[in-house]
Formats: structure tokens, sequence, C-alpha cells
């Protein structure tokens, strides 16, 4: 697959995925951020309506979904160390940041990728990412293990 020839744009990616044939009829939902015009809110129905955050910039594609607040997280120490430790093979492809949002700290997840990249690449990112934080969140989130 050769990459794009053109740069993506925010509402030219937002309706690539809205007819896109790989997704399954009604499977994502794409909306413009009310509060922020540069974000598209992506919920892929697939992986539990899970909402993922993306922006075009000028160089590259940024994809986050926020997870839960680290004060939830027993011991958050002990956690990002071992996550630090595990990352590679925890999170193929995606990242963890701890990121401020309306004053108070949440674990986020996010990846990165060229505006030039194909449709499939975008897709590929946005499961990639929604899969992640719903393996992630039920093997060691704050309510893992929980019955």
């Amino acid at each position: 697959m050769s990459a794009r020839q053109i740069p993506w744009t925010l509402h030219e990616l937002k309706e690539a995925l809205e007819r896109s044939a790989s997704f399954a009829e009604n499977e994502v939902h794409c909306a413009l951020s009310e509060t922020q015009p540069d974000v598209l809110e992506v919920q892929l129905r697939s992986a539990g309506e899970i909402t993922l955050f993306l922006t075009v910039g000028e160089t590259q594609i940024l994809t986050t979904t926020v997870l839960w607040p680290r004060d939830l997280q027993d011991d958050p120490a002990a956690f990002e160390a071992m996550m630090l430790r595990n990352h590679k093979k925890l999170l193929p492809l995606c990242a963890l940041s701890i990121d401020e949002v309306d004053g108070k700290e949440y674990y986020e997840l996010f990846g990165a990728m060229s505006v030039r990249s194909t449709l499939n690449s975008v897709e590929t990112e946005l499961r990639t990412i929604a899969n992640s934080a719903l393996e992630l969140a039920a093997d060691v989130g704050p309510r893992a293990g929980v019955v």
C-alpha cells in the first residue's frame, strides 16, 4: 500500500471513515467535537462504543482515548512502573500517558501516524487503540478482577 499523495484534512477523514466499506453498517460514528473544533470524535460500536479523539496536524494524525482517572488506580506508581517494563508487549502501536482533563489526571492511550497514511492504516490504528484500551482496562484497570 502506498502512502496518500495529499495530507488528510479532518473533514476528509471523517467522510472517508463514514463511507468505509471495512466497517460494518453503523459500526463507526464520527462527529466533530462541539467543544474542540479541530477534534473528530470517533465511536467504534464493535469496541463497546469507546470514543476515540482524532486530530490532524501538519505532519501527523494523533488518535487518543481517555482511560480512567489516575486516582482510581490502586498504587499508581506501581502500575506506571509495571507499564514501563511491559509496554511493548501490552500496547502494540500505542503509548500510555497521564494527561489532565478538567483539572484531574487521567491515563490516556494514544498513537500517531503520518497525515499521508492510507485509510486502511488509519482504520487499523483506530481499532488497535480501541482494542488495547479495552484489554488494558480489563487486565490491569482499577476494576480488573472485580466480579
